[in-house]
């Protein structure tokens, strides 16, 4: 098989690149493929084909969604939220089969000898996760019992998370189970799971997978096989050493390593350098076991977990390394960060390929450790991942990252993190990237003169969107040009869990500091946004340009921005915008930094206020060019109350700070909504929070808050309370002193003085024992 044609179909290339993601992330976009496709979750309008043809994977499968198949169980969803069966479900839909006798049927389109399914099954109460069978007929006929488990899905609490349902917050819910039938079955047969007597029930299917699986390999010759050094298939012994042996021998005899058909097991890793090792094929060579996985030289150090004794570090970068057409199917059941229990890692450089491999229940799929320069990963499936599917962690270039599929990771699904060394001159295209479970589909941190590329994306759920560009996680600040063309993401960006408000599909942070490289934004669509269609946050973007963007249905903004951006802006049509063409709280010139060169159109309208709810298939974006941005409008719902004096007279009043972390601006200490914060600059004492009363009033009391959720620590904070009546000359209320916050009191603390007539109230905080920012919630202020 040519390098170039791993993925691809025997018939109608094109058609199969769109089945790859057809019903799970083509419902949106009402187009057809070879599937049948999913119907969207409250979908924006109809999308041209040119938005997706051509981009994403091109794989040798064929996918149905459960809720478009025959079946007698609940169809769930749509739904949207995050931390539910219907939300982490492709197309935000699937079947639920409670009970003896209900079953989903699919239909085949085309010839396959083999099924994968993704579904899920309860936990227990202890968060060990259970096991069952699910029947398979085949034309009505019983076929075989597939065995389905819980034991790696089901995570609690927050980051890392854990296995212990105690801590609430459950999410990563599903998993895939494959099988091959021995025999291949026409267009037209009914494929159907079903639950009978005995099996596990309820059982939610998402969807299925149907891949005619070519005939096993047969040895190459010029190769040693791993048999021939005392690996042993289809048992329980650990082969490790047999592989250690054969990768050594093919080294010093300059031939490949062989791994024939069957399932072995690995208890540690396998480091290789300039070495080849080939499979039978992704469906019949698999290495198992908790450690199984296939390093180059430079694997950092591992910590000791109850599993696993760790491991020191290997020194080196390897080159000339290949890895094509086996499995790597892990054993990972938590999330452990320093535990390297990735399918892949260390440094593969000096032209190595990662090729035709189906990675899948390990904690990474690859983590790649740089520096290095030279590598190629093609065609590879990833699924089911405890954090991310593939990250290029520092000083690593010319790689490409091109036509692989991941579906169901932890975290990031493709992610370029230039830690303290720049990665640089990387391509990630071709890819079809769906349901990271935290983060985003693709992020690009740090580093210069990298390219994302005709990527589909869809379905992330929870803090992150479609695709990001940002300088955050101390990685070396953007410079260059980083381009991002002609990718379509679906049904991307979410509400984040901490922030409490909508991240954007394509969305750009300058956390760590202003981002100021060059970045090209060409021909890409974002389609059936969850949320905002492109967000800047924090520092300052100053050098972006757009030039061919559509904006296809968004539940609250066209634009959304908590920091400024500058540069150019062309050919930027939004249609069916929920809420407003652009949330700006920063004033009328938060736009004007980007130079209209013409054909934008559909984001005329603003929005300052509360969050608001999404609203699909809304038409409030406005029509004509935005030439002249206008004055942002406060929302006219909910409408400000009138306090009484005895009320909280601090409630949606204007509020100014010193400085604000981006995403936590100083309005949320007014906002009547306790989940959300202000915070500070961080590690810049004094800081200052002001609110304008709007008259002068009598003030006595002050409540303030932090949010009540037990993630939050106790801490204490050091502040000072002043008034004024003019804005200008402040005079102290309250004289500095520590008070404490804390979840088990509702983290709530009474500041109390002798009642003033003042119209603006200043907190200045010199302290924070909990973080090196002033921090609050919400800010009540009464008259005694």
């Amino acid at each position: 098989m040519s390098p170039l044609g791993v993925f691809s179909a025997p018939e109608k290339p094109t058609s199969r690149r769109i089945a790859a993601f057809g019903s799970a992330v083509l419902a949106a976009a009402g187009l057809t493929a070879l599937t049948v496709i999913a119907a969207p979750a409250n979908p924006a309008t109809a999308t041209p084909n040119a938005a997706v043809a051509g981009r994403g994977a091109t794989v040798p499968f064929i996918e149905q969604e459960a809720e478009n198949a025959a079946t007698n169980g609940t169809v769930i969803g749509p739904d949207r939220s995050a931390g539910t069966l219907a939300g982490e479900a492709s197309g935000r839909k699937a079947v639920t089969l409670s009970g003896q006798g209900k079953y989903v049927e699919f239909t085949l389109t085309a010839p396959s000898n083999s099924l994968d399914f993704r579904y899920s099954l309860p936990d227990n109460a202890q968060g060990t996760g259970i096991n069952g069978t699910i029947s398979v007929y085949v034309n009505g006929t019983h076929n075989r019992d597939l065995t389905l488990t819980s034991r790696y899905g089901w995570y609690y609490g927050g980051y890392p998370f854990s296995n212990d349902p105690g801590q609430g917050k459950a999410h990563h819910f599903y998993d895939e189970v494959r099988t091959l039938f021995g025999t291949s079955y026409p267009a037209g047969t009914k494929i159907k799971l079903q639950i009978d007597s005995g099996d596990v029930t309820p059982a939610t299917v998402d969807l299925a997978d149907f891949e005619q699986v070519a005939a096993p390999a047969g040895q190459p010759a010029n190769t040693v096989s791993v048999t021939d050094f005392g690996a042993t298939a289809g048992d329980s012994s650990d082969d490790a050493g047999a592989f250690d042996a054969a990768v050594a021998a093919a080294k010093s005899q300059g031939k490949q390593v062989w791994i024939p058909a069957g399932s072995f097991t690995l208890n540690h890793h396998i480091t290789v350098d300039q070495v080849t090792i080939r499979g039978a094929g992704p469906w019949y060579s698999e290495l198992h076991g908790a450690r199984a996985g296939i390093f180059g030289k430079g694997e950092p150090a591992s910590c000791s977990t109850p599993t696993y004794p760790g491991n020191a570090a290997v020194p080196g970068s390897s080159t000339n390394v290949g890895l094509y057409d086996f499995a790597i199917i892990g054993d990972v059941q938590a999330r452990v960060d320093c535990d390297q229990a990735n399918a892949i890692g260390g440094a593969l450089g000096g032209g190595s390929v990662v090729q035709n491999l189906w990675l899948q229940h390990t904690k990474v799929g690859l983590w790649l450790d740089g520096p290095f320069d030279g590598l190629t990963v093609r065609g590879n499936r990833i699924l089911d991942q405890t954090a991310d599917g593939l990250n290029l962690h520092q000083g690593i270039s010319n790689t490409l990252v091109t036509n692989n599929f991941l579906r169901n990771t932890g975290d990031d699904g493709l992610a370029m993190w230039a830690e303290h060394d720049a990665d640089h001159h990387n391509t990630f295209s071709f890819n079809t990237v769906l349901l990271p479970i935290l983060a985003n589909n693709i992020a690009i941190y740090g580093g210069h003169d990298n390219t994302v590329s005709d990527n589909v994306v869809a379905d992330n759920q929870d803090q992150g969107g479609g695709i990001h560009v940002a300088n955050r996680f101390s990685a070396v600040p953007l410079s260059g040009t980083t381009t991002v063309t002609r990718n379509t993401a679906i049904r991307t960006g979410v509400l984040d869990s901490n922030w409490q408000f909508g991240v954007g599909a394509l969305w750009f942070d300058g956390r760590d500091s202003a981002i100021t490289g060059r970045i090209d934004v060409v021909d890409n669509d974002l389609l059936d946004n969850n949320y905002e269609g492109v967000q800047f946050i924090d520092g300052a973007t100053t050098d972006v340009h757009f030039d061919g963007l559509r904006i296809t249905g968004a539940g609250t903004f066209a634009w959304q921005l908590q920091s400024k951006p500058s540069g150019t802006v062309k050919n930027v049509v939004a249609t069916n915008i929920g809420r407003a063409g652009v949330y700006n709280c920063m004033g009328p010139d938060a736009l004007t930094g980007l130079a209209d060169q013409g054909g934008n159109s559909g984001w005329t309208t603003t929005f300052c206020g509360s969050w608001p709810t999404p609203v699909y298939n809304g038409d409030n974006g406005g029509t004509t060019p935005p030439t002249t941005p206008t004055t942002p409008t406060t929302p006219t719902t909910p409408t400000t109350p009138t306090q009484p004096p005895s009320g909280n007279l601090a409630l949606h009043k204007t509020t100014t700070a010193s400085g604000s972390q981006g995403g936590f601006p100083p309005g949320n200490a007014v906002d009547g909504n306790a989940s959300s914060y202000w915070e500070s600059s961080n590690n810049a004492f004094p800081q200052t929070l002001t609110v304008d009363l709007g008259s002068a009033l009598n003030v006595g009391r002050l409540v303030l808050k932090l949010p009540p959720s037990n993630d939050w620590g106790a801490r204490t904070q050091t502040l000072t309370v002043q008034g004024s009546t003019n804005g200008s000359s402040f005079t102290t209320l309250k004289s500095e002193a520590g008070y404490r916050f804390d979840p088990a009191g509702g983290n709530t603390a009474t500041v109390s003085f002798s009642s003033t007539s003042t119209r603006y109230l200043r907190l200045t905080f010199a302290g924070n024992t909990g973080w090196p920012a002033g921090q609050l919630s919400e800010l009540e202020a009464y008259a005694s």
